[in-house]
């Protein structure tokens, strides 16, 4: 996934900030890995690891786009 797409994702949940919008990025074998939600009263993202239940918060999208290109690029690929 771009990091151009991972912005626009992420702008798409403080634009409809009211609404819940969780999104789920998957390794190459479709395993789930991370998720962020976006709460507007705190206009802070919340980016969970899955398999450790970590979580971290952001302000800023382009900083949490790139951890999370980063991340997606680390994960094994398919054989």
């Amino acid at each position: 996934m771009s990091f151009d797409t991972i912005v626009r994702m992420l702008k798409t949940q403080v634009d409809f900030k009211e609404s819940e919008i969780v999104h789920t990025f998957t390794s190459e074998d479709q395993k789930p890995v991370l998720s962020v939600i976006y709460h507007f009263d705190t206009e802070t993202f919340l980016l969970t690891y899955i398999e450790t239940q970590r979580i971290e918060k952001f302000t800023n999208i382009i900083k949490l786009a790139d951890i999370i290109e980063q991340y997606l690029n680390q994960q094994p690929q398919e054989v």
